[in-house]
């Protein structure tokens, strides 16, 4: 294969850090040409916290994978490029790897990376895994050609909202950072609150850069607001509850947001935040795991770095423990699809896109998230959630939110596209 400039292009047979000297396995593979995996990793910008740990998470299935044989007996290759988490610049990358032979993707966090790459993957005919969460990929953005294995933002809210205006409170006020990911939690998230007698009393979207939140916290009406539900990336959700606690609102309303937005941060260095509510895909720390699950977590952490507290072996770098694991299930997922279907390249994958719709795997090493399903209509993954709290310096869960609550009806229904 031509050699590429600015792209990481690991054989995976190699560890989890930076490259080093090729490891030698007992394995001999088949003689059939390698598989070769694109990653769309988010390793500079907003997401990433999310880009390291997708790395890191892929390169381990793959070097587990390889060193049990591959997939259907093919060494597995991997192709990484940074989106830089910026749209242009991610489909410009998947492109790229394109052009250079993968034979699958395994998309960006990003929502707006995700919606600028679908329509170029269904032109490609490459079957794409998104991890961006946005309600729209699953919808009107998206095509035959992409897997969603993870949530959307409108499965998030419908198995939350319920309980939170039960729980938390009745009057809302919604703060969400003005781009694909935030607006669409904006759109999601009033409809349903006031389908069950809630109020939201105001939603602003903020702009991305936004680094001042008092302009906008002003503007909440604390005598009324029982609920401040957030949507900020990273740095930017810290900056904000930091200055709502300033400001006092921790006094007078439940802070309430979606894990997404700390994921990956070192919450414990932050104790102004104590008492904040998080909706997540997947418990940070071990010992809050159901029992059903926690031996295939467990190891599963073992085999990608991560300590039960939920930090990086070495370093006590926070993961992304809500998220991390998208990546291990759409690389089995993607094992257990070539192997069931028998796929040798491009021109098998209709056999293959018909395989994965509707599938439902069980909880085990291949899926230490838990039981799930893949709807054939839409593509979509429905999961279990959790609710958890930042007490005592650690996030505890609180309850478990099982994945049928997260059901809601298709907004498309791919099955009846053609290929």
């Amino acid at each position: 294969m031509k050699s590429l400039t600015r792209r990481t292009f690991i054989k995976t047979t190699l560890g989890l850090g930076a490259a080093a000297p090729a490891l030698f396995f007992s394995h001999t593979y088949s003689q059939a040409k390698p598989l070769i995996l694109g990653l769309q990793a988010d390793l500079m910008g907003s997401l990433l916290d999310y880009g390291y740990w997708h790395d890191r998470v892929v390169r381990a299935a793959i070097k587990k994978l390889n060193q049990e044989g591959g997939i259907a007996g093919r060494e597995i290759q991997l192709l990484v490029e940074d989106t830089e988490t910026n749209s242009e610049t991610g489909r410009r990358k998947l492109q790229k790897m394109a052009d250079a032979g993968a034979d699958f993707v395994i998309g960006s966090q990003s929502s707006a990376v995700a919606i600028a790459s679908l329509p170029l993957a269904q032109e490609l005919k490459l079957v794409y895994f998104t991890l961006g969460e946005a309600t729209e990929i699953t919808g009107e953005a998206g095509n035959r050609y992409i897997f969603r294995p993870n949530h959307s933002v409108r499965s998030h809210a419908t198995v939350a909202y319920k309980w939170a205006v039960e729980n938390l409170g009745k009057r809302w006020t919604i703060l969400v950072a003005d781009y694909a990911f935030g607006q669409s939690h904006a759109a999601e998230w009033p409809p349903l609150i006031k389908s069950v007698g809630g109020e939201v009393l105001n939603v602003f979207a903020i702009p991305l850069s936004t680094q001042d939140f008092v302009p906008f916290l002003s503007k909440v009406d604390r005598a009324r607001t029982e609920v401040l539900f957030h949507v900020f990336p990273g740095a930017n959700a810290l900056r904000f509850m930091t200055q709502a606690a300033e400001q006092g609102l921790f006094d007078k309303a439940h802070v309430f947001g979606v894990i997404c937005t700390v994921d990956g941060i070192r919450l414990e260095d932050v104790p102004k935040i104590e008492g904040s509510w998080y909706l997540s895909n997947h418990p940070h720390r071990l010992e809050d795991v159901p029992a059903k699950i926690k031996p295939f977590d467990e190891q599963f952490r073992q085999l990608i770095g991560a300590t039960a507290e939920g930090n990086e072996l070495n370093t006590n770098r926070s993961t992304t423990g809500s998220h991390y694991w998208y990546g291990w299930e759409a690389m089995h997922l993607l094992k257990r699809a070539v192997e069931e279907t028998n796929w040798k390249s491009k021109s098998n994958n209709p056999e293959l896109i018909k395989f994965l719709e509707g599938i439902k795997v069980e909880a085990g090493l291949a899926f230490p998230q838990g039981d799930k399903f893949i709807r054939a209509e839409d593509h979509q993954a429905f999961h279990d959630h959790y609710i958890e709290r930042f007490e005592g310096g650690k996030l505890r869960v609180k309850l478990r939110l099982e994945k049928e609550k997260a059901i809601y009806a298709p907004l498309a229904n791919y099955s009846k596209q053609g290929f």
